[in-house]
């Protein structure tokens, strides 16, 4: 039985993920109920290690989730410009999933995708 995949919304967050080296910017590119995707940066990490994000969304504190590392790739980012139509970026980084999540941030995070959805 395969499961269905949850939906992944492109954004441009900018989070504190923490991991056994430190504390690190990390900007979000993806995001969905059950994970995300990070771009690259300075983060020191490969598949299978365990950290932390936190994110600021709206209606409180950030919203803070243990997660494990499990892919390094890399996502397509579609620019605007002027002159160019169907303008794509690859940019490099790791697919995050979620551990366990209580249901109140669970419901925050719901919140803030119902907004992106939107957009």
């Amino acid at each position: 039985m395969t499961l269905s995949r949850a939906v992944r919304y492109r954004c441009e967050l900018v989070g504190r993920f923490t991991c056994d080296a430190g504390q690190f910017e990390a900007r979000v590119l993806e995001l969905s109920e059950n994970g995300a995707f990070l771009e690259e940066g300075d983060l020191p990490v490969v598949p299978g290690d365990r950290a932390t994000l936190a994110l600021s969304l709206p209606g409180g504190t950030p919203l803070s989730t243990a997660l494990t590392v499990v892919r390094y790739g890399s996502n397509r980012q579609e620019l605007r410009h002027a002159s160019v139509d169907h303008l794509t970026l690859a940019r490099r980084g790791f697919g995050v999933e979620f551990e366990s999540m209580d249901d109140d941030e669970l419901e925050r995070l719901r919140d803030f995708l119902e907004l992106l959805d939107g957009r």
